[in-house]
């Protein structure tokens, strides 16, 4: 990784982290939804800070939309919360943007969310960020051999 993501997506702190994970990832991907849950399990142990990164969507308004919800709830800065809504979005069946956001109700908070946008979209050009997941480990990117299973051994 050449660029540091500082203050970009999504950063969950973890108690006492030993290592940093990045999942770049788009929230209509069904590898990514697969990620999740085991990304969050490792978060749990607290051992691990977990960036969440997402790609541009420039053109796909449904993902725009997505992603700025996204943002909007992590600003509120109730990680709780915002865990809450991750686990919602990334574990439900069927990806249905407007159930979640009568659920996650926002005001002004969308808009405000257009240069963090616009930021993540710089970074993942930068980084040639090509497929999600991208998974980097200590800002380095996990190797395609790698499953994100061989995280738990890896990362414990």
């Amino acid at each position: 990784m050449q660029n540091v993501p500082q203050g970009l997506g999504i950063l969950m702190k973890g108690e006492t982290p030993k290592h940093q994970v990045i999942k770049v990832c788009s929230p209509y991907c069904n590898p990514c939804s697969r990620v999740h849950p085991v990304l969050e399990s490792l978060f749990d142990t607290g051992n691990i800070d977990l960036q969440i990164l997402f790609t541009p969507g420039r053109g796909d308004e449904q993902k725009e939309k997505t992603v700025r919800h996204l943002l909007a709830i992590e600003s509120k800065g109730d990680s709780k919360l915002t865990q809450q809504a991750l686990d919602d979005w990334y574990g439900a069946e069927k990806k249905d943007y407007s159930a979640f956001a009568a659920k996650y109700p926002m005001n002004g908070e969308l808009i405000q969310q257009e240069e963090k946008m616009k930021a993540m979209e710089d970074w993942c050009e930068k980084e040639n960020i090509s497929y999600t997941p991208t998974l980097f480990i200590d800002g380095y990117e996990l190797p395609k051999e790698y499953n994100v299973e061989d995280l738990k051994y890896i990362l414990t």
